[in-house]
């Protein structure tokens, strides 16, 4: 399957595929909530925007990035859900498909592995 904008094999997950933060996401998610805390001793949006940059550009992430951690920091989510709580933030479904695609490849998201399914009952014949 190819994705029409940048041309890339886009990464195939079942609708009920849960992600959650690695232990690098979780610091690189704690450590976006300190820098946007401390912009706010400036006021106006021009200390948020110029706080989000320099953490996204020290990590070598997005700036949007930031919602992401936040939102997978209460715990694992599917895209679904994600999009539903992101709504009114911008982002749309694909949007949040290719952040997850992109923190997964940076090792910052983790995918959420289903135990196998219990084997059937012993026939009884």
């Amino acid at each position: 399957m190819r994705d029409d904008d940048s041309e890339t094999v886009r990464t195939k997950w079942s609708r009920s595929q849960r992600f959650q933060l690695s232990p690098a996401g979780h610091e690189a998610g704690a450590n976006y909530r300190e820098v946007i805390v401390a912009s706010r001793t400036e006021s106006g949006r021009k200390s948020f925007d110029a706080a989000r940059a320099e953490w996204a550009a020290r990590l070598a992430l997005d700036g949007s990035d930031g919602l992401y951690f936040g939102e997978l920091q209460t715990g694992p989510k599917t895209i679904e859900e994600m999009t539903v709580a992101l709504d009114g933030c911008g982002p749309q479904r694909s949007d949040v498909r290719k952040a997850l695609e992109r923190l997964v490849k940076l090792r910052m998201v983790e995918l959420i592995v289903p135990p196998p399914p219990p084997p059937p009952p012993p026939r009884r014949w």
